[in-house]
């Protein structure tokens, strides 16, 4: 493993709409989602689903009240955060090597103002192509799917990007 990946639900649930989000366990890194945001932002999962992410290597944390109160007291002095995201960034800055992985542009400032790494599902996209873990016919659809779906906030430039060396690499 080359570190560790604390994912809000935004990008979970992005990622499991293209159907990359197995794929992406697959990757050398430990991914962790705190428990309580299992359990309040992603009733959209089956049961099924938390088995295979389980089996999959999707790592719960379980939060200390101590945690709790930190990320509270985080979002009350940060406008437009809430406590899942306070506790997020927590929990990235508290460990070593990792990565916060959310598709929330508040969020994504914070952990710059903290000095944490901070990526999104793009990043997810590039890794998942120098991994080789998926063909670029694989990643193009799932970029599409992105671009149109209007649920998923994504820089379309990027996404273009992105489209043009998949593209390119397969040949298309």
């Amino acid at each position: 493993m080359t570190g560790l990946v604390v994912s809000d639900a935004s990008c979970l649930i992005d990622l499991h709409k293209v159907q990359l989000l197995f794929l992406a366990l697959e990757l050398p890194y430990r991914f962790v989602l705190p428990l309580p945001i299992r359990e309040s932002e992603m009733a959209s999962f089956t049961e099924l689903d938390w088995s295979r992410l389980d089996t999959g290597g999707l790592e719960m944390l379980g939060i200390s009240p101590e945690q709790a109160e930190a990320a509270e007291r985080f979002a009350q002095g940060s406008s437009g955060l809430s406590a899942n995201d306070g506790l997020c960034l927590l929990l990235a800055q508290d460990r070593s090597n990792s990565v916060l992985l959310t598709g929330d542009k508040l969020l994504r400032r914070a952990a710059e103002a903290a000095g944490v790494r901070v990526h999104g599902v793009l990043w997810v996209v590039d890794q998942l192509q120098e991994a080789g873990v998926c063909g670029a016919s694989r990643l193009i659809t799932a970029l599409d799917a992105w671009r149109t779906d209007l649920t998923v906030f994504l820089p379309p430039a990027e996404i273009d990007r992105r489209l043009r060396r998949l593209r390119r690499s397969a040949g298309l």
